[in-house]
């Protein structure tokens, strides 16, 4: 019995040191492996930073994928692609390693490189200021001046100054654009590239900035939507497109001859319009938007935004060249605009327009019950100061190539 019972406890003994010689063999296996996962991980977010840095770089061209492989690791491999959307830029990295993948997508702006407010082209004509107007920045003025002036019973109360800033002459022509990024919209708004899938009613689509654009044709009687879309979307039509204030629209692109927005909607995605573009009382445009007519030669345009608007991104009215009967952008009662209000035309504007970031026009339009002004800026601010440290312009602007610094406006978490 003795020996049995050695016996046995002998067999426990050994039963108990091989599980925790298995679980010491088992535990230093998880480690070593956990280990290792870590060191991938690490590997894969310096490469994504790399590959993120050299995609952001101004030199970097267009493409919708590049692949870079490691010639130190078999198996190890980098995606960069940069591509247009709109004004911005997307960008779009993606590393792999073994079973292991890192992404990182963004859309990209460029810090301004100016402190101009105002632009004003020189027609041989001076600005009269009245009222509290404001104008705090680097203003471009006609070489006629600037000068206070009594409108609507009120004399100029502003800053002494008139403009608090540098103050510069102006030319006869407006300030040149970014021609390859012109031309890519306008060829974008062509009639035989507005063409795509149709757009099925009632949904709710999201997608990724790393797959494939999605383009969704408006059909005929079908220019009302009511759906939610988000990310790499363009929504086209070779009429009309309204946006109602039930629809929810985030970083896409909207393309017709004419848009309407209605009255109340809220969002944030880039619109474009060959025609009209109109934009119904209390609209709100979150950044990074785009409210944009770009014509053709010789087509006369108009861009309207409503009575208690906000837009926070780019406005945009261009025709390629001055005509004698130029468009004109109307802005109505206490509009603000943080960012870029460019127009090619005539800006006709009303009380309690606000204007945080830059201005550039022919020249003003103001209406008073009983007379109209031109050049006239009436209780109106121009205020660059207000701007936000981290607002990004978009590429719309020609900047200085040794200067231009890349940067996300916003990161994308979907799909990567």
């Amino acid at each position: 019995m003795l020996k049995a019972a050695a016996l046995y406890l002998v067999l426990v003994i050994s039963l108990i040191v091989s599980v925790l010689l298995g679980s010491l063999i088992y535990l230093a296996f998880f480690f070593r492996d956990q280990d290792a996962r870590f060191n991938r991980k690490e590997q894969l977010r310096q490469q994504v930073d790399a590959g993120y840095s050299l995609v952001t770089s101004t030199n970097f061209p267009y493409a919708l994928d590049t692949a870079l492989a490691n010639i130190t690791q078999q198996g190890d491999s980098v995606y960069l692609s940069k591509y247009e959307w709109g004004l911005y830029d997307i960008a779009v990295v993606r590393t792999h390693m073994l079973q292991d993948s890192l992404m990182k997508t963004a859309l990209l702006g460029a810090i301004p490189i100016d402190s101009t407010v105002l632009y004003i082209t020189d027609e041989d004509r001076p600005v009269s200021v009245s009222g509290e107007t404001v104008i705090k920045g680097t203003a471009f003025i006609p070489k006629s001046g600037v000068r206070p002036s009594y409108v609507d019973g009120e004399y100029f109360k502003g800053n002494e100054k008139i403009v608090e800033g540098k103050s510069k002459d102006s030319d006869r022509q407006m300030q040149a654009l970014n021609t390859k990024r012109l031309t890519a919209l306008q060829a974008l708004l062509k009639q035989d590239s507005l063409k795509g899938e149709t757009l099925p009613l009632g949904t709710t689509n999201k997608n990724p900035f790393h797959q494939r654009t999605l383009r969704y044709h408006l059909l005929a009687g079908q220019g009302q939507i009511s759906d939610s879309l988000m990310g790499n979307i363009q929504l086209l039509s070779d009429t009309t497109i309204i946006i109602p204030a039930t629809a929810f629209l985030q970083d896409i692109l909207v393309i017709a001859p004419c848009i309407r927005i209605e009255k109340g909607f809220k969002g944030a995605a880039q619109f474009f319009a060959t025609d009209s573009l109109i934009l119904e009382d209390n609209v709100s445009l979150q950044y990074p938007s785009t409210a944009a007519v770009i014509s053709a030669e010789g087509k006369r345009t108009s861009l309207r935004i409503g009575n208690n608007c906000n837009v926070a991104g780019t406005v945009l009215l261009y025709e390629p060249k001055r005509s004698d009967m130029p468009s004109a952008a109307s802005l109505g009662k206490d509009c603000t605009i943080q960012g870029d209000l460019i127009v090619y035309g005539l800006l006709d504007y009303s009380k309690g327009l606000q204007i945080i970031g830059r201005t550039a026009c022919y020249r003003f339009l103001y209406k008073s019950p009983s007379s109209m002004y031109e050049n006239f800026l009436v209780n109106i601010k121009f205020d660059r100061s207000k701007l936000s440290p981290h607002f990004l312009s978009s590429y719309l602007q020609i900047a200085d190539q040794k200067k231009q610094v890349n940067k996300p406006l916003k990161w994308y978490s979907y799909g990567g």
